[in-house]
């Protein structure tokens, strides 16, 4: 639904009617960090991974050089007879790794949204390694849901590290959906056998060397079958990269000869990590090389031609705290950090960029907290994370106070506590003024990042004909998706509005 308002309304209405916002950090909380947490980091954390770090830095200059790693690929051959037209399949969609934290949501989602009856308008089955497990998780899910047909659903069981179980994966559906992370390790074959056998793919992943690696080498597979390979499609980085579009389509609404210049975010989150993220991100500090490109080249770069795209983007996020100047009264006091995430997320939106070939665009990305010493404890708490995981003492540590892979909030916390809401300001190459606000009233890094996935699967299964980019091949979602999984999210519970600020175009489109 599309309504239009004034320019003057709160943009951050839907925010405070649910009554939802950060809790400062106490001054007992930021003495203790300030005191007891900056002392420890510089005297034992920092130093133990400092010399950890240059130890293996000279004994790698030392050591012969060990072989490149060589891209993955099973060899499989698929024959034209082996592939079911799109249609035909039986399945719409199927969620890969529903025994896992995500993958259980997402299954949740599909069920409470879509149901799991023979006549439900969608056709969807849950795969993983363990039979037993999968059982497991339908027979949870029935219960809390009181859906007894849920245990009817299909099980299929899959190996990622067995080639020969994932053409029972792929072959009958039109779309896989995998939350099976970190997807370095478990991911390359199933966005191989999705290529092969023109099966549509979205997941959850944030690793962009990854990505541009199977983008380097299934690029023209996925282009000859005509499967739409789709990756951050969860929390990263959906909430930016469909933002950032939006702005340029208002900024085109209006003057379709304006491209948007510069975009700032606000990302104003109430969230805890699972156990499989940080799992992800260990494996990414610990620098585990992946094969090299040949001829080297950046894929996420690329225009939808495969040509490098001219225009600069450029990431201008910095590291302070710097005061924000937000819309909404009870936000003006606001302070920016940093956001980890921001790293993933620009990227993402440059590669939107390069694809539809934009103008040049400045990025930058801060977490808002509701004062200064929030900001500093938050700061400080990343700053603390990523160093303990750089050595193997601390990181073993924290194993035993982070959660392990599977575990992650309680859904109490996730639909009480939890919410995001992702403030964005654009300015456009003639001058003009924009903004949006994605609101989700739920956990944005779990709950919410389930339904975004499953919602991007079924924008490719159900619309295929209807989203804005034609043919197979990788794309981000704000380009191979865009409006279309923007209308399903909105119909499942997110709020996105976007308006002009200022004189020209003074109407807020609001979803």
């Amino acid at each position: 639904m599309t309504s239009h308002q004034q320019n003057n309304d709160d943009i951050f209405a839907p925010v405070e009617k649910d009554g939802k916002s950060l809790t400062p950090v106490s001054n007992q909380k930021f003495a203790l960090t300030a005191m007891v947490g900056v002392p420890i980091w510089l005297t034992v954390v920092l130093p133990l991974s400092t010399v950890y770090q240059v130890s293996k830095a000279i004994v790698k200059a030392v050591s012969p050089a060990p072989p490149p790693k060589k891209l993955e690929d099973s060899g499989y051959q698929v024959k034209d007879s082996d592939i079911i037209p799109r249609p035909k399949r039986t399945y719409d969609i199927v969620v890969l790794g529903a025994t896992g934290f995500t993958g259980k949501l997402a299954a949740r989602h599909l069920a409470k949204t879509y149901g799991c009856k023979d006549d439900s308008k969608v056709k969807w089955a849950i795969a993983g390694r363990s039979k037993d497990k999968l059982e497991a998780v339908k027979k949870s899910l029935a219960n809390e849901l009181q859906l007894p047909e849920l245990k009817n659903i299909p099980t299929l069981v899959v190996d990622t590290s067995v080639p020969a179980t994932l053409p029972n994966l792929v072959r009958d559906t039109r779309a896989v959906v995998t939350t099976v992370g970190p997807f370095q390790k478990y991911g390359s074959a199933v966005v191989e056998f999705c290529a092969k056998f023109g099966t549509h793919y979205c997941d959850t992943t944030g690793e962009a060397s990854w990505v541009e690696l199977m983008m380097h080498q299934w690029q023209g597979t996925a282009q000859q079958t005509g499967a739409k390979i789709v990756p951050f499609c969860g929390h990263d980085s959906i909430p930016w990269d469909l933002s950032t579009s939006q702005l340029v389509a208002e900024l085109q609404r209006v003057d379709n000869e304006e491209d948007l210049a510069s975009v700032e975010f606000v990302d104003e989150l109430k969230s805890a990590p699972s156990g499989g993220t940080l799992e992800t991100m260990q494996l990414s500090l610990r620098g585990e090389k992946l094969p090299p490109i040949e001829g080297g080249g950046k894929p996420l770069r690329n225009t939808a031609k495969g040509d490098r795209h001219i225009n600069e983007f450029s990431n201008d996020t910095g590291f302070g705290l710097p005061k924000l100047d937000m819309p909404s009264a009870p936000r003006r006091s606001a302070h920016g950090s940093f956001f980890l995430m921001s790293m993933i997320n620009s990227k993402v939106v440059g590669w939107t960029q390069a694809l539809r070939q934009g103008a040049p665009l400045s990025y930058q990305e801060v977490a808002f907290n509701p004062d200064r010493k929030t900001a500093f404890c938050k700061t400080f708490g990343t700053v603390f994370l990523v160093t303990s995981l750089l050595n193997p003492l601390t990181a073993k540590l924290m194993t035993f106070v982070l959660p392990a892979p599977g575990q992650g909030p309680s859904m109490k916390a996730m639909i009480e506590d939890s919410y995001g809401a992702i403030y964005a300001k654009g300015t456009g190459t003639k001058g003009s003024k924009v903004e949006s606000l994605m609101y989700f009233n739920k956990c944005p890094g779990y709950l919410e990042t389930a339904r975004m996935l499953v919602e991007s699967g079924l924008s490719l299964a159900l619309s295929e004909d209807s989203l804005p980019s034609s043919g197979g091949g990788f794309f981000s979602p704000a380009y191979g998706l865009g409006k279309v999984l923007l209308d399903r999210m909105v119909e499942t519970g997110t709020h996105f509005s976007v308006r002009h600020v200022g004189e020209q175009g003074s109407n807020k489109k609001e979803s």
